[in-house]
């Protein structure tokens, strides 16, 4: 899949949202909770929270809603079925700063913009970065453009699509970074204290809990999978 970003929908920008309503959780209220984050579907004129294993469609409209309990610098590489790799967040070009604060929601692209789903049918992998302290992301820490492209297509779930009528796949939404294959941010992480082994992965209405049991100093690291025919 290309993700391609809907320019013409609006200027590309992280969009801070009000806070959740009163009684609205948000990460760290209460437990070890360090981040939520979810995948929101297009619909007509209006955006739903979808199944992070939901498999995509050619030509779907796609945004991530992502809110954490830990201020810091946030860095999303995308690497697509094709094998081509790309920064999500931040464009320098749309003037976006790396900096998220605790509490409120962001939207990734933007409050009007979306991903469209495109190319190949298979996964593109999404490397989530989050950081205490700015990253240097030049673009030596990509992957050669083209490299290892995703030989797997997804399969619909049996039982998920006779009970719901929904196309999911298993290997599809959050899972802890892999630091083998040439597609991982490696040169940006390399030397730095890691904590993505040490997550813990909740699936909670559709969106996803990532809890620390142990909070300590470190980068938080972690993939979340598209899945798409």
């Amino acid at each position: 899949m290309k993700i391609l970003l809907t320019g013409a929908l609006c200027v590309l920008s992280l969009c801070a949202c009000p806070a959740p309503a009163p009684g609205q959780s948000t990460p760290g209220e209460n437990s070890t909770l360090a981040l939520r984050v979810s995948l929101e579907l297009k619909k007509e004129a209006h955006w739903q929270r979808v199944d992070p294993q939901t498999v995509f469609h050619h030509g779907d409209a796609i945004r991530f809603r992502f809110v954490t309990s830990l201020g810091g610098f946030l860095y999303v590489m995308n690497r697509s079925s094709d094998g081509e790799v790309s920064w999500l967040f931040p464009l320098s070009y749309e003037g976006q700063k790396s900096r998220v604060e605790p509490g409120p929601d962001y939207l990734i692209p933007g409050t009007n913009g979306s991903f469209v789903v495109g190319g190949r049918a298979g996964f593109d992998i999404t490397y989530w970065i989050l950081s205490p302290a700015p990253m240097d992301m030049s673009e030596t820490a990509l992957p050669a453009p083209g490299s290892q492209p995703s030989t797997l297509e997804p399969r619909c779930r049996a039982e998920t699509l006779k009970a719901r009528g929904l196309c999911t796949d298993e290997r599809a939404g959050p899972r802890p970074f892999s630091q083998s294959g040439q597609a991982a941010p490696l040169g940006a992480l390399e030397g730095k204290p890691l904590l993505s082994r040490e997550l813990k992965f909740e699936s909670k209405n559709d969106s996803t809990h990532i809890s620390l049991a142990n909070p300590r100093s470190g980068v938080i690291v972690y993939e979340f999978l598209i899945a798409h025919n």
